[in-house]
C-alpha cells in the first residue's frame, strides 16, 4: 500500500494521543486511529496528549481571511446529524465563503467519509460529484473505489472487520493553517471514534484538507499532511459537535 503520492506528499495523518498509529486508505484518503498494543507498524507515533487544551476560538477565523463579523465559528455539525450525502451537500451550500465556512464542509466530509457501513454507493457518487474540486487527481476522489478496496476492514485490523463506527465532533479540534488564502483554506481536523454506539475514550481520528472556493462553494482539493502538534496544542474546539 503505498503512502505516497506521486509527487512526494504525504498521505500519512497522525493520531493524537500516545499509541502508535496504523493508516487505512479509502479514496486516496488515509485515516489514523490508535492501536490498543505495541505491535510496530510503519507509521509515525505521537507524544501529544489527548487531553490537550485548545486555544480560544478566534473571532474571525484562523488565517483571517475572507471572514466576517456574522460568520459563526464551526459547530462541526453544520449539515445535520445524518451521515449521508445530504448532509455534505446541506453544508457546503450553507456554509459562507469565510475561514469557518471552508471548516465546516471539510468537517462534514469527513464525518461523511470515515464510517462502517460506509455510505451507499449512489450518496458517494453524489458527495464524489457536488463536493470533491475539479482540480482533485481521480484516485484521491474516487470515494467508492476506494471503499472497495479496503473491504470490510477499514481500519487495518485495529477494530475487527465489520465493527460498526463513525466519528463524532463532540470535543473534536480543527486548526487552519497561517498559509490559507481567501480561496483555499488548509484545514486539520481531529474527531473521535463511536465505536458500536460508544464514543470511545481513546480513539482518535485526524486527518487535514485543501479546500477551494470554486462555483460559489467550498470544494476539496486535496489531503493535507497535519501538524499533530500543532492540533493539539493550539486546535479550536468546536462550538457544539455531533
Amino acid at each position: 500500500m503505498r503512502m505516497h503520492t506521486a509527487t512526494g506528499r504525504s498521505r500519512w495523518p497522525y493520531v493524537i494521543g500516545g499509541a502508535v498509529a496504523v493508516v487505512a486508505i479509502v479514496g486516496g484518503v488515509a485515516f489514523a486511529v490508535t492501536r490498543p498494543d505495541d505491535e510496530p507498524v510503519a507509521a509515525p507515533t505521537t507524544s501529544a496528549p489527548a487531553s490537550a487544551t485548545p486555544s480560544a476560538a478566534p473571532t474571525g477565523g484562523s488565517s483571517g481571511a475572507g471572514d466576517n463579523e456574522d460568520d459563526v465559528p464551526p459547530t462541526g455539525c453544520l449539515g445535520g446529524q445524518y451521515r449521508n450525502a445530504d448532509m455534505v451537500l446541506s453544508a457546503q451550500k450553507k456554509a459562507q465563503h469565510t475561514t469557518y465556512g471552508a471548516v465546516e464542509v471539510a468537517t462534514a466530509f469527513y464525518r461523511f467519509l470515515w464510517q462502517y457501513p460506509y455510505p451507499v454507493v449512489e450518496d458517494s457518487d453524489v458527495v464524489q460529484s457536488s463536493v470533491m474540486s475539479a482540480s482533485a487527481p481521480t484516485a484521491f476522489a474516487d470515494i467508492a473505489a476506494g471503499y472497495e478496496l479496503v473491504g470490510d476492514d477499514p481500519t487495518q485490523g485495529v477494530l475487527p472487520a465489520g465493527t460498526d463506527f463513525h466519528l463524532s465532533t463532540t470535543n473534536g479540534l480543527w486548526t487552519v493553517s497561517e498559509d490559507s488564502s481567501p480561496n483555499r483554506v488548509k484545514v486539520s481536523l481531529a474527531a473521535g471514534y463511536v465505536i458500536d454506539g460508544a464514543l470511545s475514550p481513546t480513539e482518535v481520528a485526524v486527518n487535514g484538507f485543501i479546500m477551494v472556493w470554486e462555483d460559489d462553494a467550498w470544494h476539496i482539493e486535496q489531503g493535507l499532511t497535519v501538524d499533530q502538534d500543532r492540533l493539539a496544542a493550539g486546535g479550536t474546539r468546536y462550538t457544539s459537535g455531533c
